[in-house]
């Protein structure tokens, strides 16, 4: 009965909450009252003593609200309640026949069962003409006794079923048009829960811990993944705390981040970034991760939110980590061995006594181990990240070129590979020694690699536009456009050259570009596969003040 009422006074709870029974008994209810005033009304009105026809017709209108009370509607065929609009025509056309003439109009009660008809939406096509029927044998039943009865009295009688067949084909037209779109958003609805239950899925499978934030600060979503993360954050000791609590530690610093500076914080201010490193907690337990914040699109008006995703690089960083400490190492542990040979034979050569067969032995020693130790430095600047500081001094380039070209001509020679040098115009520079001569003899090292034996390789300096330009080509094995797009990246090394079998680290032309780059300039590079490599370094000349150029740009070479 509480529910009923609620419904009735439009509460909280709707007309599908109720169970069938409620929901029949809902529906007879208003002709019961209207029954009842109507007797009300008699009572306050007439003074003769009630019609039978009028007692009759309301005990039936009190039964059948009973029924309707009574039957276990739930267990009972759905559809057959519709008997009940059916049967109310009865009492109804009783209190009108016994009633009509102190109170007017009362066929209009039939208006009750027809929307119950009509509302149903229970075969339409069927009931609302069945119910028109049923209206007009309602009002045309009792005047079938009259002995006057005449067709200007039958046809008077009209209207009234005429009014509720047109309401009844009304609620039915409304009726199928809230049910369409009843079925229409509860298959969105149903869409849109499988869509949740996909995303929930789906986020609770991938190894990214993922948190969105509405346009307050709430969290309005975050997975299994992201708990996680938040269990390493916790302090020691802790089940629980509050995001400012967290431990999250500064990875370049080792320091904790302050609560305003902390990705979720820096999120929700609006602000977007992408792989911020942090370190959730400490010690065994604690996990390194990259943090991106992108905003949740919204209303014009603004974003409705952010969306932070956690991606654990814990293994990545420790293996980084160890990888530079290795090679920094192992680094360090060449050069004092190589620093011994190649002193022991600059003594040799010193020696005049040394006969000119062991002096060209001495020679191959140097040239091996000064080869060996630029590729440790290689290395090494590659462990440390990246070239050293320019000391600033004034160079000749072409004479660096022509000594790179005296210092390999040994090793050229040996594979029938000849060298064209062309140096033109003032091709001095400002810039550090020693990495230029490092860079210069990469590119003629590379040329020499990669050349096919008996082949070319030509050198030429000049001066362009104030810029100093060194131009390294070879005839060699080439590269496809994949390895010139990505040559500069440390330890890659091109496909051909795995092919071939051609030995490298893949640190020299990325090392190389770096050092044109602290000079201020660029190194370019042309290349197709089979056809040979151009390498070309352009650094500002020494009339120009050497100020490195933040966008200074290159294209991808050949590695070692």
């Amino acid at each position: 009965m509480d529910k009923l009422l609620d419904v009735l006074v439009l509460g909280k709870r709707s007309f599908h909450d109720l169970s069938m029974r409620g929901r029949v008994v809902l529906s007879q209810m208003p002709l019961n009252l209207t029954l009842g005033l109507v007797w009300g009304i008699m009572a306050f009105v007439h003074e003769e003593p009630m019609h039978l026809e009028f007692l009759v017709g309301q005990g039936l209108g009190i039964l059948l609200l009973g029924l309707c009370a009574a039957l276990p509607w739930d267990r009972i065929p759905y559809g057959l309640f519709l008997v009940i609009p059916f049967l109310d025509l009865i009492p109804i056309a009783l209190v009108r026949a016994s009633a009509a003439d102190v109170v007017p109009g009362l066929g209009l009660l039939a208006v009750f069962p027809m929307m119950w008809l009509a509302g149903s939406g229970i075969h339409p096509k069927i009931m609302v003409p069945a119910g028109g029927v049923a209206v007009l044998l309602m009002v045309w039943l009792p005047l079938l006794g009259r002995s006057d009865l005449g067709l200007r009295d039958l046809v008077g009688e009209l209207v009234t079923p005429f009014l509720m067949l047109a309401i009844a084909v009304a609620v039915s037209v409304m009726t199928k048009s809230g049910m369409e779109q009843q079925s229409h958003i509860a298959e969105l609805l149903e869409r849109s829960e499988m869509r949740e239950r996909i995303l929930e899925t789906i986020l609770d499978t991938v190894d990214v811990g993922v948190v969105a934030f509405d346009a307050d600060g709430r969290d309005i979503l975050f997975n299994l993944r992201l708990r996680d993360f938040y269990r390493a954050a916790l302090p020691e000791g802790a089940d629980d705390a509050p995001e400012a609590e967290l431990v999250v530690v500064d990875e370049a610093t080792g320091e904790l981040v302050p609560p305003r500076r902390r990705p979720a914080a820096r999120a929700i201010a609006g602000e977007v970034f992408t792989h911020e490193i942090v370190r959730l907690g400490r010690g065994k337990t604690a996990r390194t991760v990259s943090v991106s914040a992108r905003p949740l699109g919204g209303a014009e008006a603004g974003p409705a939110g952010t969306v932070l995703a956690f991606s654990d690089v814990t293994d990545v960083v420790a293996a980084v980590r160890a990888k530079d400490s290795f090679v920094a190492s192992m680094s360090h542990e060449f050069r004092t061995p190589l620093t011994s040979i190649r002193g022991y034979a600059e003594l040799l050569l010193d020696d005049p006594a040394l006969p000119a067969g062991a002096r060209a032995d001495v020679l191959v020693i140097d040239r091996s181990a000064r080869h060996l130790q630029l590729m440790v430095d290689e290395v090494l600047a590659a462990a440390t990240g990246t070239v050293a500081s320019v000391l600033w001094t004034p160079i000749d380039l072409a004479e660096l070129v022509r000594e790179a070209a005296a210092s390999a001509t040994p090793e050229a020679a040996s594979r029938g590979i000849s060298f064209q040098v062309r140096t033109s115009g003032d091709v001095r520079l400002h810039g550090d020694r020693t990495a230029m001569i490092r860079t210069v003899d990469n590119l003629v090292s590379n040329a020499i690699k990669y050349s096919g034996d008996g082949r070319e390789v030509r050198l030429s300096t000049a001066r362009e536009n104030g810029w100093v330009v060194l131009t390294v080509s070879d005839d060699g094995i080439g590269m496809s456009q994949a390895d010139v797009n990505s040559v500069f990246t440390r330890f890659h090394r091109s496909s051909a050259a795995k092919v071939a079998g051609i030995p490298g680290i893949g640190l020299g032309m990325a090392l190389a570009r770096e050092v044109a780059e602290q000079h201020g300039g660029r190194l370019e590079c042309v290349s197709r596969l089979g056809e040979g490599t151009t390498f070309t370094l352009r650094i500002p000349g020494a009339s120009m003040p050497p100020q490195p150029s933040p966008g200074a740009g290159t294209q991808a070479g050949r590695a070692d």
